[in-house]
């Protein structure tokens, strides 16, 4: 484990391998230990770095709002004080919002450039979330991404959460784990501030016009069952971006990097090593 100080922050993160550098960005929720099946695959190949997104995990957190321009800044910020001034950039759901915004604004900083599970723009996303917290919070869902939640209340919508992450039958087969990672991110004091101050991130977040800035050549991955951010978001960024390449997985849903690991990690070493 190290620390950077970044701005106002502490960033923790973690380096694995050697070779040409490749940042793996985790998603909303979620710290480093996200990409635990990707780490053993990918460091043969490459100086893998992974951290904690601010607020989550070892990593510090801010007052006030959190953007995804944010968060591509600390990016920047941990390949600077690691004196890297290019490598491939791949990010998952929120960390693959946050690969586009760091592709958007750093562009010399990037090579080949994956973007898994995500959208430019949140609208089915958004639609989605608020059709499952209206059920959960009795249709009030007025500010829910400014409230401190009661424990109970967070919990119900954590949990909403994984039900769209994961297929169920995932969720059966490894309910031990997943018990388990809810219970330590829940220790946090402040994990329900940051989930809702990323949620808010997220909500806030548009590259849909800005896309055709991005120069990297790209590889685009969706799962056919993703119920958070459904296929279709991908074949915008697809059809956006200019130098890009889609692929979508059958019969897998949002966190497939973690529920279909060897499939995920063959299809990005395919592609980062061709």
């Amino acid at each position: 484990m190290s620390i950077v100080k970044i701005e106002d922050v502490d960033i923790n993160y973690y380096t694995f391998g050697k070779g040409k550098p490749l940042v793996l960005i985790a998603g909303l929720g979620v710290d480093n230990v996200c990409w635990i099946r990707q780490i053993p695959a990918f460091k043969k190949f490459f100086k893998v770095i992974v951290f904690d997104n601010r607020g989550i995990g070892k990593s510090t957190g801010s007052t006030g709002q959190y953007s995804i321009k944010m968060m591509a800044d600390d990016v920047e910020g941990l390949l600077e004080h690691l004196g890297i001034h290019q490598s491939h950039i791949l990010g998952s759901s929120m960390g693959g919002m946050i690969a586009q915004e760091f592709a958007i604004n750093y562009p010399e900083m990037v090579d080949k450039l994956m973007l898994c599970s995500t959208f430019a723009k949140p609208q089915y996303m958004v639609e989605s979330i608020t059709r499952g917290i209206r059920d959960l919070l009795e249709g009030n869902v007025e500010n829910i991404f400014e409230i401190n939640p009661h424990r109970i209340v967070f919990e119900r919508l954590f949990n909403f959460f994984l039900q769209q992450l994961f297929t169920e039958e995932f969720l059966r087969k490894n309910r031990q784990m997943v018990e388990e990672t809810w219970q330590k991110y829940l220790s946090t004091g402040t994990y329900a501030e940051t989930f809702l101050k990323q949620v808010g991130a997220v909500h806030r977040h548009n590259t849909l016009d800005r896309l055709k800035r991005i120069k990297a050549e790209t590889l685009v991955l969706t799962g056919t069952k993703d119920k958070l951010v459904p296929p279709e978001c991908s074949d915008v960024l697809a059809k956006k971006i200019p130098k890009s390449t889609l692929r979508k997985i059958d019969d897998v849903g949002h966190g497939f990097h973690f529920e279909l690991p060897d499939t995920f990690n063959k299809i990005v070493l395919d592609f980062l090593l061709a």
